[in-house]
């Protein structure tokens, strides 16, 4: 319900479960070893903010937005995606200190 008031005024419907859907494919995606290297941009002409290829950001912003209890509710179920995600990139040592942690990783080899 917090998450559909979110969608209302930020997003679109849907938004918030189509992120953590790609959050969680970027995450479990296969490759040849087990270290990935995230692209944040697909090939999606839309300019809507769920589909921009930064899905990550996307959850952060429903984060920041929902009330204290849905956030933590929220943050538990990305909790083990972004460890998921931490143990198989590699840190950028070249990227802004100011940009968020999943955006300070390696994104080509």
């Amino acid at each position: 319900m917090e998450i559909a008031r979110v969608e209302r005024h930020r997003y679109e419907q849907g938004a918030a479960c189509h992120a953590l859907l790609v959050w969680r494919a970027i995450v479990y995606r296969r490759g040849p070893s087990w270290i990935i290297y995230p692209s944040w941009y697909d090939n999606c002409p839309c300019w809507r903010p769920a589909c921009s290829g930064d899905h990550r950001e996307t959850l952060e912003v429903f984060c920041q937005a929902l009330p204290r209890r849905a956030a933590r509710e929220l943050r538990a179920v990305l909790a083990p995606l972004d460890a998921r995600f931490l143990a198989r990139t590699l840190d950028d040592p070249y990227a802004p200190p100011g940009d968020p942690w999943w955006r300070r990783r390696l994104e080509t080899a």
